[in-house]
């Protein structure tokens, strides 16, 4: 029982489309996989977004009642921030172009 030519070159012509079909295949998993990883990280940072913007209200709420519980008006709060980071600016110590020593 010889094959003949032509049910072996058929055959061979099955095996290669189905190894194509399996690229293809391991093509859309593999695009279908990176597009499901981009959807996990873009949830991730949502997530992380709200979470860190509900932290800030929080906090900012806690400021607000300090100032309050301080008797200090929210106007003056917020003067008074902007006072503190004047002042390490003014407070750094000035630096000379040469500093060092001559002996």
């Amino acid at each position: 029982m010889n094959p003949s030519p032509l049910s072996a070159l058929a055959l061979v012509a099955v095996i290669g489309l189905t190894l194509a079909g399996c690229e293809m295949a391991e093509e859309s998993a593999q695009k279908l996989t990176e597009k499901a990883e981009q959807a996990v990280q873009e949830i991730a940072r949502e997530a992380v977004s709200d979470t860190v913007n509900a932290f800030n209200e929080q906090i900012d709420e806690v400021q607000k009642s300090t100032n309050e519980m301080l008797g200090k008006p929210e106007k003056e709060g917020a003067k008074e921030e902007g006072e503190q980071q004047e002042k390490p600016e003014q407070e750094k110590p000035r630096s000379f172009p040469n500093d060092s020593v001559e002996t």
